[in-house]
């Protein structure tokens, strides 16, 4: 081995390692609900029509206001007080996409694409030009029925990320909410509360009102249980983040019931 390549190999284990040291430190901090979160927002262009660019290029902060109205409404419930809970700023539209996800059924392969994703939201960091951030949300742009090279959005706990698949279009930004809230919860440590075979939410924690009687139909969603379930077999999308619920385990799992007993 070359003394270049020894070398350039110190160097990318030094720089993730200090990424893995600061992702452990953000996890606890951020668990503590003590201050607002920041959150970086970049969209990029998972299709390359110019309607989507244009919209993607006319993004701003107040387009995700929702999950801020959202978190403030279900954090007070337990007693954590944040106005607001999350500073947004928005990064310039890109046009390069992230790694792909390989299928969750090949862990070697997941646990490589871990780290080239961290290297990869590292570097998108430190050519933003912006204000270091808690979060790091992808949301890849497309237009419906249009081609998209990522299949389903992920979120990381483990590197402080999320890739979000979304929708280009102002009537498409309330669902698209859902799912970068439900995202960024993965990312805070919140685990899915669904069926992966079927997608229908688990009970009793997948579900806002698991003491409703009669059960069904349920007319809010829990959102790590990402549908409202009609029925023990059919459950529907929440249009928006108003018909959404943090329930007490997903609470649990984010910190909230730490600060209760504090």
């Amino acid at each position: 081995m070359s003394l270049f390549k020894l070398i350039r190999i110190v160097i990318l284990l030094s720089i993730l390692f200090v990424m893995v040291v600061g992702a452990w430190l953000a996890e606890g901090r951020l668990a503590r609900w003590e201050r607002p979160i920041w959150i970086t927002v970049y969209p990029v262009m998972a299709s390359g029509d110019a309607e989507t660019e244009d919209y993607a290029a006319r993004l701003d902060a107040s387009a995700f206001q929702e999950i801020n109205a959202f978190l403030d409404r279900e954090l007070a419930l337990y007693g954590v007080q944040l106005t607001p809970p999350v500073h947004f700023q928005i990064a310039p539209v890109s046009h390069e996409i992230p790694p792909t996800l390989p299928d969750q059924n090949e862990p070697a392969r997941i646990a490589i694409w871990s780290l080239k994703m961290r290297w990869w939201a590292w570097r998108r960091q430190h050519q933003d030009g912006l204000i270091d951030s808690d979060i790091q949300m992808f949301v890849l742009y497309h237009k419906v029925g249009g081609h998209s090279e990522i299949n389903m959005s992920v979120g990381m706990r483990k590197g402080m990320y999320g890739v979000v698949k979304a929708y280009a279009g102002r009537q498409h930004e309330s669902r698209n909410q859902v799912v970068i809230a439900h995202e960024l919860l993965h990312v805070l440590g919140a685990t899915d509360k669904y069926v992966l075979s079927t997608g229908n939410p688990e009970y009793p924690f997948g579900y806002a009102e698991p003491d409703k009687k009669p059960l069904f139909p349920q007319t809010l969603a829990e959102i790590m249980g990402g549908r409202i379930p009609l029925s023990a077999f059919d459950a529907v999308m929440p249009d928006s983040l108003r018909d959404c619920r943090i329930g007490q385990q997903t609470a649990e799992e984010i910190g909230l019931f730490d600060q209760l007993v504090d």
